[in-house]
């Protein structure tokens, strides 16, 4: 039996990130990282508002399946600026 995952439920938060939070070498590579995790979804489109605020802004960067501890534990270590939005579940087309 095959699973269509494109018609499985995903839940996913909405945190906003304060970018302008971010000074230091270590918080921005933090930020860059996060681009690269599984934790994210819409990782380009994200990347590209992170981008487009010269990193001096607020961004929402819609996380995960159940990634929410983990994703706010990278936060607070180290010391970047964020607000959980609201919780979600969203159906994919």
């Amino acid at each position: 039996m095959k699973i269509n995952y494109s018609n499985s439920p995903s839940f996913k938060s909405i945190y906003t990130v304060d970018t302008g939070s971010a000074t230091s070498k270590q918080q921005i590579f933090t930020l860059g990282a996060l681009m690269n995790n599984f934790w994210i979804n819409n990782v380009g489109t994200t990347f590209n508002r992170i981008r487009s605020t010269g990193v001096y802004g607020k961004v929402d960067i819609n996380v995960k399946d159940y990634k929410d501890n983990a994703f706010e534990s990278v936060m607070k270590y180290n010391g970047i600026s964020y607000q959980k939005k609201q919780n979600n579940l969203n159906y994919m087309a």
